[in-house]
């Protein structure tokens, strides 16, 4: 699927391709809304859900990779390296 495909589906459709095949990679808190990051196809999408009214609020798509700067020191990486120098 390509990000333009993903973009014309309804916001039920897009939620149900989240579920069935996309990634679940992180999620951040910004103001009142959890906000979680899944890849899907080579791009990105975020859900923004408000953690009050316990409603969806927006889904935004993007293949920028600088998007992702806001969650990389939310990473555990010790894993990946020998970190212990």
């Amino acid at each position: 699927m390509k990000t333009a495909d993903f973009k014309i589906l309804d916001q039920f459709d897009q939620m149900q391709v989240l579920e069935d095949k996309a990634v679940f990679l992180d999620y951040r808190q910004e103001g009142d809304y959890s906000v979680g990051l899944f890849q899907l196809d080579g791009f990105y999408v975020e859900v923004f859900f408000h953690v009050i009214k316990l409603a969806y609020k927006k889904i935004r798509v993007f293949d920028d990779t600088r998007f992702l700067d806001q969650y990389i020191n939310q990473i555990d990486i010790t894993e990946l390296c020998d970190c212990r120098h």
